[in-house]
């Protein structure tokens, strides 16, 4: 696997997490259309035997499949038939305690290596033929929470990975390594001591958990920073904006050092955690072209951002979910506070969107075809409250008490949205009774491929009208982020069922809704009949 590859992928194969360096999460493969899709069967199936969420997404390179599934199994198969060539099984320390379910979103692949980042906060490379450890190193200290759920991002020759662990008082970093060695090249710090309150910064959450994205012409990584940690804290003044919590960053990928930002929630006091992909397209404002960054934030916001020469400069946002934590957004998209929505250690409110956001942590696409992003959203609300809390190490530092709830008069909570992201304007959708959590992907064919929750169906959309082509009932509820590929001409799509993840965990009453899903995670591999 070389640089030139990764930036200009074949369609054939699906070298990253979102298919390329712009996190599209489309597929330029044509094969499967509208009026074909209703063929679509099952070709093979692969259990992994692991019931918590499978929320990965499947990496091809050359007929071969890397899959990963919770409590960090990583699997090599044959990409036409599933038959195993390797697997590896991590042996987890007993006191691993993570947020949001043992989950692993993937790998990376670069020269003759395969990199799994690990819930014990190790980078892992792998021989891609045999599954041979070739280097294991600890990133940082499990035991202060630290953990890696995602994949890390090979950039202009260098692996960079995040870290998970906002609830817990880490610091939020990006670390860049040598991809042959593990040896560290840089380390960026994403809490910045003199936005925070004094002697904070160093448990002040800022988590990378998410993968970002790269402009390979500007050398610039993109990447999204989490919550601050605690979500309330008293030694706070309202001018206290934490940066970069909750933010997106302009990174060089050569040095490490944060270009520019920009924060979505200044000072956030809800848990509008910022990692949301970025999604890097050219729009088109006033007749003219626009290197733009797209982002559907927790906060019910979908933001355009100008990347032009490697930075980030907010041109505009359009609500996509209910919002009522904002007032709006000034002319630079600071938001506005609702007073009576913002909660603090004396004052319970109701807030929307909840916590889990308009849209969390599983990702849009792209389609350069229709020009639109699809968006994975729920709609609900939240009562929070701020609550005393101290940090100790490996201890819970949240800092709040809350309950999710419907937003009023909604019969629904996952929408499925096709939205132009120049105006924000809403094209089509599909709503579901029960929260999607589950990534998207669009193809060449003209169709929207993603998965709901209780209902356990995988689906595909016309990308034009939003018309439901084709669905298939699976084992679970769909979680994982679909794929598509080709090995000797023949197009597949890939998608994991395996629910699980935070809404089990954290949605409380809202949970109700997938009480019934059952468990257990199974890959479905499907091609035309």
């Amino acid at each position: 696997m070389t640089d030139a590859r990764l930036t200009n992928p074949e369609s054939s194969n699906w070298l990253m997490t979102r298919g390329n360096y712009s996190n599209w999460g489309y597929s330029a493969l044509g094969g499967i259309t509208a009026k074909n899709v209703a063929g679509l069967r099952p070709v093979w199936a692969y259990s992994t035997g692991q019931t918590e969420g499978h929320e990965g997404a499947p990496i091809v390179n050359n007929g071969v499949m890397f899959i990963t599934a919770p409590m960090n199994k990583l699997f090599a198969l044959n990409a036409t038939n599933g038959s195993l060539l390797w697997k590896y099984e991590r042996e987890l320390p007993d006191d691993i305690t993570t947020c949001c379910d043992v989950v692993n979103r993937g790998v990376a692949v670069y020269g003759d290596l395969v990199f799994m980042g690990t819930l014990d906060s190790h980078m892992i490379a792998f021989n891609a033929k045999t599954g041979k450890i070739v280097w294991d190193r600890t990133i940082e200290d499990y035991k202060k929470r630290y953990t890696i759920t995602s994949a890390p991002l090979v950039a202009n020759g260098r692996l960079i990975t995040g870290v998970h662990g906002g609830e817990y008082g880490v610091r939020g970093f990006l670390e860049s390594m040598d991809p042959k060695t593990g040896k560290t090249q840089w380390k960026s710090y994403t809490t910045v001591e003199s936005s925070y309150p004094a002697g904070s910064a160093a448990t002040g959450g800022a988590p990378t958990w998410l993968t970002g994205g790269y402009d390979a012409a500007t050398k610039t990584v993109y990447w999204g920073v989490g919550n601050p940690s605690p979500w309330m804290d008293p030694r706070r003044k309202a001018t206290d904006d934490l940066k970069w919590s909750s933010s997106l960053i302009a990174v060089d990928v050569n040095t490490g050092k944060i270009k520019s930002g920009f924060q979505y929630s200044p000072n956030d006091a809800w848990d509008y955690d910022g990692v949301n992909e970025p999604i890097l397209i050219d729009t088109v404002q006033g007749g003219k072209t626009v290197k733009s960054i797209v982002s559907a934030h927790r906060n019910g916001y979908l933001y355009r951002f100008d990347r032009t020469g490697g930075g980030v400069k907010y041109l505009n946002a359009n609500k996509y979910v209910t919002v009522t934590a904002y007032k709006g957004l000034d002319k630079n998209g600071r938001p506005i506070w609702d007073p009576q929505h913002r909660p603090d250690l004396t004052k319970a409110v109701n807030a929307c969107p909840s916590f889990l956001g308009g849209k969390n942590w599983h990702p849009a696409a792209y389609s350069p075809q229709t020009k639109l992003v699809y968006v994975p959203s729920n709609e609900w609300c939240m009562d929070i409250k701020g609550a005393q809390t101290k940090y100790a190490a490996g201890e819970a530092y949240v800092g709040a008490e809350f309950e999710l709830n419907p937003v009023p008069n909604l019969n629904y909570v996952g929408n499925l949205q096709a939205i132009d992201p120049a105006t924000g304007k809403r094209v089509w959708s599909q709503t579901f009774k029960a929260p999607l959590w589950g990534g998207v992907l669009t193809t060449a064919g003209g169709l929207v491929f993603t998965g709901n929750t209780a209902e356990r169906d995988f689906n595909a959309f016309d990308a034009r009208t939003g018309k439901k082509l084709w669905s298939f009932k699976t084992n679970s509820g769909v979680v994982g982020q679909p794929i598509s590929y080709s090995v000797n001409g023949k197009q597949y799509v890939a998608v994991f069922s395996g629910y699980g993840g935070a809404i089990p965990l954290w949605a409380g009453p809202m949970a109700q809704l997938t009480k019934d899903t059952p468990r257990g995670g199974v890959l479905w591999v499907f091609a035309l009949n």
